[in-house]
């Protein structure tokens, strides 16, 4: 009966809901299943581990009945590692204002939190820097293994940082001594930051095995030198997943000595960057083990990027923007690939698109997506015939004739033509979740 538990509260929890800008909601699976019998509830009660995942809304009318509710789940946690997750949705009737948080009283000192998640639809506010002292303050500093401050609608960006510190313009500060905040932050292993970040010489970039660095690469950017990127990574050997959304600037001397830092345990490498100098300075440092690597990536073509295919085993790939020749030299560099994910596909004139040389290992792809951009009928059928292609996904994409500028209507035609791929499937719309990346991350369970 516990496994069974388990099972229907073993998804990831969270209180976002469908639509999850906009609307609030909680799961209530735990309170239901305790309360159908004495036996079910007794049986419930005996699980610590089942109540350990909290779930907040300091901003909503339903925060107080959530309060009440994290006590008791805290309580009946037995002391066991707490999963706290704290949602700020997006302008809501049911919002309330920042400055009416007067509740924070539901954790006893000394609390052990395992994970602690801040997530706003709105901008970041002093409140949400309230929140964050009086979480760190209430806990085991050493139980503390994965945080996450995540504001995607805020493009700003900027330091977090104790008040110790000179206060800055557009720096938001906790109110703590730095060396606490700091006896926190290094003993995080998983860290993922969007909207706001620590001082690049922090503590909180050592030793992580989960790194998610994601900022708006348009809009006042928050920037890092090559220098201090290095010293991350080098900071950082057992990552596992390492995302970056950065600008890169302050580069190194042209003929500064490049020693790659090889990383065994990457799994997972999601890179992008706004120029295309920016890419081949940082790949270069990164020499990932012999480990299957889902990687994201733009597609320029440098040596740099050829060095890194030799040296890594790329099995899923999601590249932005290429056109078939470009596609086609990259993919001759990873024969090893089983998942291709193409946004933004650039189409080619026809008869311009060169297949592979028949000297170089083909590529069979067990399931190439096509999202958004345009394509000749041609170069789709080239696509799925070179790389012997078992499934495709076409969405939002548009097929071109080959002779004109018209869009194939004939979509039954179409699939006459890709006969040799057993799986064909077309979208005129976005692809509902879950998406062809949805559990790139997902290496040994939930993560944000």
């Amino acid at each position: 009966m516990l496994r069974i538990f388990n099972f229907v509260t073993g998804r990831k929890p969270g209180i976002i809901g469908k639509e999850e800008r906009w609307i609030i909601c909680f799961s209530k699976d735990l309170d239901i299943l305790s309360h159908v019998c004495s036996r079910w509830r007794q049986i419930a009660l005996a699980s610590s581990a089942l109540w350990s995942h909290i779930d907040l809304a300091h901003h909503h009318h339903l925060d107080p009945g959530l309060i009440a509710r994290a006590k008791e789940y805290a309580t009946r946690a037995r002391r066991l590692p707490l999963g706290i997750h704290i949602i700020d949705p997006y302008f809501d009737h049911h919002a309330i204002p920042p400055a009416d948080i007067d509740n924070l009283n539901f954790l006893p000192p000394d609390t052990p939190i395992r994970s602690l998640e801040l997530v706003s639809y709105r901008s970041f506010r002093d409140s949400h820097f309230v929140l964050l002292r009086y979480y760190f303050e209430n806990c085991v500093p050493s139980q503390l293994k994965q945080l996450t401050i995540w504001c995607a609608s805020d493009p700003q960006g900027g330091f977090l940082e104790s008040t110790e510190r000179p206060k800055q313009p557009n720096t938001p500060q906790i109110d703590m001594r730095e060396s606490h905040l700091e006896a926190f932050l290094a003993q995080i292993s998983v860290l993922q930051l969007n909207g706001l970040c620590f001082r690049w010489t922090s503590k909180a970039y050592h030793n992580l095995v989960d790194l998610r660095l994601c900022f708006d690469l348009t809009y006042l950017p928050t920037t890092i030198s090559e220098s201090q990127l290095v010293e991350i990574i080098k900071s950082s050997p057992r990552l596992r997943i390492f995302h970056v959304c950065l600008r890169i600037t302050d580069p190194l001397p042209i003929d500064s000595p490049v020693l790659p830092v090889r990383l065994d345990d990457l799994e997972v490498f999601h890179l992008q960057t706004r120029w295309r100098d920016e890419l081949t300075t940082f790949i270069r440092w990164i020499e990932p083990g012999a480990k299957p690597l889902q990687l994201f990536i733009t597609s320029w073509l440098s040596e740099q990027l050829d060095r890194f295919f030799a040296h890594s085993n790329v099995t899923r790939l999601r590249i932005f923007s290429p056109g078939g020749n470009s596609l086609n030299y990259i993919l001759s560099r990873i024969p090893q690939l089983r998942v291709l994910i193409v946004d933004d596909y650039t189409t080619e004139e026809v008869g311009v698109m060169s297949l592979m040389s028949d000297h170089i290992p083909p590529v069979k792809l067990e399931v190439l997506y096509l999202i958004g951009g345009t394509i000749r009928r041609t170069e789709l059928r080239q696509l799925v015939e070179q790389y012997s292609v078992q499934r495709l996904v076409i969405s939002e994409t548009m097929v071109m004739q080959d002779d004109t500028d018209h869009e194939v209507d004939d979509i039954p035609g179409l699939r006459q033509e890709l006969l040799s791929c057993p799986v064909f499937e077309y979208y005129t719309e976005e692809l509902e979740p879950p998406g062809p990346m949805s559990h790139w991350d997902d290496l040994d369970g939930p993560c944000y």
